[in-house]
C-alpha cells in the first residue's frame, strides 16, 4: 500500500512526495523501530475550570505502562497514533469506548549516549473560536481560529528544564456545553493528550517551539460519490521551516472547519497546526540543519457485520525508511479517500520523515557544499537533521567512489 514509484529527495529544501531513492549510502546510523499496539479506554470524566465543561477523555493508566516500559530498552516515543476507523463500545448506561492506538518508538543502538528520559503525559483542551478583530491575531484564513492557549501553556511549562514535546493526540470529546456558548458560535471543546519526554540526565539541552497554522483546502465535486480533492503545500511548508533550522515535531488537525457551497460542489477549509522544535542555543541561527521527505501511504478501512477494521500496514514502510537513517516525524491522516471494493474505503495518509544531512561517505566536512560547523552529537539532537547551504535545491554530486 506504499508507493513503489520514487523521486529524489532534495537536501534542506524541496522534498519528495514518493518514497525516496536509496542513492549513496547514508553516513549516519540507521533508525531501529518498535511498534506497540494497545487499546485505550475512553470513558474517564474530567473537567477544566476555565472551559465550563465536563469531558469524556482517555484513561492514561490503560496505556502508559506499555509506552513507558519501552524507555528501559533505549527506545524513545515518536508518535502515539489513533488507528482510524476502529472502535469497540462496552456497557450501556455508562458506556466506555476502547480505541486502538499505536505507539511508534525509535532508537539508535550503535550510537552511545549519556541521555536518559522518561515519558510524561498531560491533558489539555482546544476550542474553535470566531475571529474578533483586534482580539485574536492568529494568521489564518476565513476568520476561524482555535484557542490553543492551554496547549501552549502546557508546552511552555513541561519543556522547562529540558523537557521536549513528542506529539499531540486528540483523545477526548466534550460531554456538555452551556447554552450561552452554543449560541455564541463556539464549537465543542475537544480534549487532547500531550506527550513529553522529561530528562533524567544532568545539564540537558533547552528547546524552543514554534506553531505554524496552515490551511488545508478540500473540494468536493457533485456526484453520487464525490471524491475529495485536497490542496495544501505540504512540501513548501516543511521546506520553509527546515531551511530555517527547525525540526518538525507534529502536525495536528484542530477540527476547525469552514465550508462554502458552490452549487453542486463545496469547499472546506481545515486548519492544521505544525509544531517545530529548535535548540535554544541556536534560536538566532537560521542555518538549515534538517532534510525531510513525505511519503504517501494508503490505509484500508473495511466495514463488516462486526464493525470496522483497519489495515494500516505502514510498519514495513517506516522500517525501510529507518534503514536509510530516516526518523519518523509524524503521521497525518488526510481527508482524501475513495471507495475500494464492496465495503472498503482507502484513505490517504502522509508519513513525514527527517534525518541529518551529513556529507556523503568519503567527503570531508569542510568540502565544497559542506563548509559548515560539525553537527552536535546524536544524543543531544536526534537524527533527522543536517546542514546545507541555503538555496541548495539539488544534492551535491557523489564522490568518485560512488559509481
Amino acid at each position: 500500500m506504499g508507493t513503489s514509484q520514487s523521486h529524489p529527495t532534495y537536501q534542506g529544501q524541496v522534498m519528495s512526495t514518493k518514497e525516496p531513492e536509496p542513492g549513496p549510502p547514508y553516513p549516519g546510523p540507521p533508525a531501529q523501530y518498535q511498534f506497540v499496539n494497545t487499546q485505550v479506554t475512553i470513558g474517564t470524566q474530567i473537567s477544566f475550570s476555565f472551559t465550563q465543561t465536563h469531558m469524556v477523555t482517555s484513561d492514561i493508566n490503560t496505556y502508559y505502562p506499555f509506552l513507558g516500559a519501552q524507555y528501559a530498552q533505549g527506545y524513545r516515543l515518536l508518535s502515539f497514533y489513533r488507528i482510524p476507523g476502529q472502535t469497540r463500545v462496552t456497557g450501556f448506561m455508562n458506556a466506555t469506548v476502547a480505541v486502538p492506538f499505536q505507539g511508534i518508538f525509535c532508537r539508535y543502538p550503535n550510537v552511545p549516549t549519556h541521555e536518559k528520559w522518561h515519558l510524561h503525559i498531560e491533558k489539555s483542551v482546544i476550542q474553535t473560536q470566531r475571529m474578533v478583530s483586534g482580539i485574536i491575531t492568529f494568521n489564518t484564513q476565513r476568520g476561524v481560529v482555535s484557542d490553543t492557549s492551554h496547549i501552549m501553556e502546557s508546552i511552555a511549562r513541561n519543556t522547562q528544564g529540558g523537557g521536549r514535546l513528542i506529539c499531540i493526540e486528540m483523545t477526548g470529546q466534550q460531554q456538555s456545553q452551556s447554552t450561552r456558548l452554543a449560541y455564541s458560535g463556539l464549537s465543542p471543546v475537544m480534549g487532547v493528550d500531550l506527550f513529553f519526554e522529561k530528562p533524567e540526565h544532568p545539564m540537558p539541552e533547552q528547546f524552543v517551539y514554534n506553531c505554524v497554522c496552515v490551511p488545508i483546502n478540500v473540494t468536493y465535486q457533485g456526484g453520487f460519490r464525490p471524491v475529495p480533492v485536497v490542496q495544501c503545500d505540504w512540501l513548501g511548508v516543511l521546506a520553509q521551516n527546515l531551511s530555517q533550522g527547525w525540526r518538525l515535531i507534529e502536525i495536528f488537525m484542530d477540527m476547525t472547519c469552514s465550508t462554502q457551497a458552490h452549487g453542486f460542489s463545496a469547499t472546506q477549509t481545515l486548519n492544521s497546526m505544525w509544531f517545530f522544535e529548535k535548540a535554544a542555543s541556536r534560536m538566532n541561527d537560521s542555518t538549515p540543519v534538517y532534510q525531510g521527505t513525505v511519503v504517501p501511504h494508503e490505509i484500508i478501512i473495511n466495514a463488516g457485520f462486526g464493525g470496522t477494521t483497519t489495515s494500516a500496514h505502514w510498519e514495513p514502510v517506516i522500517e525501510k525508511m529507518g534503514s536509510r537513517g530516516w526518523e519518523l516525524a509524524c503521521i497525518l491522516e488526510t481527508p482524501e479517500s475513495h471507495i475500494s471494493g464492496m465495503a472498503s474505503i482507502a484513505r490517504k495518509c502522509l508519513l513525514f520523515f527527517q534525518r541529518r544531512i551529513l556529507p556523503p561517505v568519503g567527503v570531508a566536512p569542510g568540502a565544497i557544499g559542506f563548509n559548515l560547523p560539525p553537527p552536535p552529537p546524536y544524543d543531544s539532537m536526534p537524527a533527522g537533521y543536517g546542514q546545507v547551504q541555503p538555496g541548495l535545491y539539488q544534492p551535491p554530486p557523489p564522490p568518485p567512489e560512488y559509481k
